[in-house]
């Protein structure tokens, strides 16, 4: 099957299959994935290689430490005397610094030792809820104490994220290193099906102070495994901080396919994150009338989505098209957005948001493993920045925007806007940017055909084949 691709400045069809399905009319693999030697298990080859076990185990007790606090965290808000608009502002404060941070993050992970700085960023970081914790348990924590701290995190966040990203490619060879992606984003589900329970169980018993605790505590598992890893150094050093952000933009989109995902991606941050982030302690208390233990239930289901979604996604992260499985993820993530806010039932909420949960992370970890997959070791930090940019740094104006319409139309009718919005501008990238839906032939083109001409192409090959078998003989 032929599809048309224009990327890297060029006009061009990428065909299925390669030669043999243009010329011989033999199909390849049904779902377009190019299945190595050791089959679907090198989705978990990752898992062989001692360094990438050792940061997996620390990191997912960060993760879960992480999730704990952020189910609890709105909630903690309204307990304060907040409002569904005041969500939207601490979300704001949160995700400001990503928009500010994320590019010289880049450029600092592929300047010095990622190890060393994430060591010093995370204990930094461990700090924040260290702090919340103390304030709560004596009674001085505010709404705009809150807001400080969430814009300390959030910034510590927002350098630590490139860095991470470089040093998870650094524990495996780049054979497995989608598959390190994949494994990776399934340890990040997995948490957060765990955390919101956990938080739920600790608000219901023992209050907000132990969430903050238990996030603080969470950091030192990480910290330990960092300290054991081997330094990560970059491959080669790089120039001024603005030649280096104009060089990556320039790799970044340069290639027609992977600039329309981005797009994709502010649309995420704009209109598909910020309701799940703020906007469901909002939703449980003013649109279902409920409490603690349904809002521990509801982002339980979007985590179980989510787990569910990762190990779906270690299949998917295999497949050389990853853009049709991407769109698809995205326009549900959209639609279950969409529905949530229109939604005033408890179990319609839990099935959507068990959906939005699925979808979402396919989308968040296909979108993943691209930037990766399709970037050099050279250039990989700064690539994630750029994605970090144009997903997380939308987030704070996606929480204002929310927010805003949250005091006009109320939480479920702010949720509702924002997943049609996410349709809309969807499709109008769709229509403008056909060739995301054949995102990553042009960087794997061992599985498919990409050229003006591929006819001609799978011609000269057939040829040249002739010939050499000719000169054997």
């Amino acid at each position: 099957m032929a599809h048309w691709l224009k990327d890297r400045g060029f006009d061009a069809y990428a065909v299925q299959g390669g030669v043999a399905a243009l010329l011989l009319g033999v199909e390849g693999p049904a779902d377009g994935a190019a299945v190595p030697p050791g089959g679907r298990s090198r989705a978990l080859a990752s898992l062989r290689h001692r360094a990438f076990r050792r940061f997996s185990v620390g990191v997912l007790c960060s993760f879960v430490g992480s999730w704990v606090e952020a189910a609890a965290f709105g909630y903690v808000v309204l307990l304060l005397g907040g409002s569904a608009a005041t969500l939207g502002l601490i979300g704001f404060l949160n995700s400001i610094p990503n928009l500010v941070f994320a590019l010289p993050a880049g450029i600092l992970a592929d300047r010095f030792d990622r190890r060393k700085l994430l060591l010093i960023f995370q204990s930094l970081n461990m700090l924040v809820p260290a702090v919340l914790a103390v304030l709560y348990a004596s009674g001085e924590l505010e709404i705009w104490s809150m807001g400080v701290l969430a814009v300390v995190g959030g910034s510590l966040g927002a350098l630590s994220f490139p860095a991470f990203q470089g040093m998870l490619a650094s524990t495996v060879p780049p054979q497995d290193l989608e598959s390190a992606v994949a494994v990776n984003s399934l340890s990040l589900q997995v948490a957060r099906a765990i955390g919101p329970a956990i938080a739920g169980f600790l608000l219901a018993t023992a209050g907000a102070t132990w969430v903050f605790a238990v996030n603080a505590v969470s950091f030192l598992p990480v910290l330990a495994t960092l300290a054991l890893l081997a330094p990560s150094r970059p491959a080669r050093a790089v120039g001024a901080a603005a030649g280096s952000i104009i060089e990556a933009g320039r790799y970044v989109f340069g290639q027609r396919s992977l600039a329309a995902m981005m797009g994709f991606m502010s649309l995420a941050g704009l209109f598909c994150t910020p309701p799940v982030v703020i906007m469901i302690p909002a939703i449980v208390r003013d649109e279902l009338h409920r409490g603690a233990a349904t809002l521990g239930a509801l982002t339980a289901s979007i985590g179980v989505g989510s787990v569910i979604g990762s190990i779906l996604l270690l299949g998917l992260s295999r497949r050389v098209n990853k853009g049709e499985p991407l769109l698809v993820a995205f326009f549900l993530t959209a639609a279950a957005v969409a529905g949530v806010g229109a939604s005033g039932t408890v179990g319609l909420s839990l099935i959507l948001g068990a959906v939005g949960g699925l979808a979402g992370v396919v989308y968040i970890g296909l979108s993943t493993v691209v930037v990766q997959s399709m970037s050099s070791d050279e250039m990989r930090a700064r690539t994630i920045a750029i994605w970090a940019a144009a997903f997380v740094g939308m987030l704070p104006l996606g929480s204002l925007i929310t927010g805003g319409l949250a005091a006009v139309l109320g939480a479920g009718g702010a949720v509702l806007v924002d997943g049609l919005a996410a349709l809309v501008g969807g499709l109008a990238i769709l229509v403008t940017r056909p060739e995301v839906s054949w995102l990553g032939c042009a960087a794997l083109p061992e599985a498919c055909i990409a050229a003006t001409s591929p006819a001609a192409l799978a011609v000269e090959e057939m040829q040249a084949s002739g010939t050499a078998a000719g000169e054997a003989a």
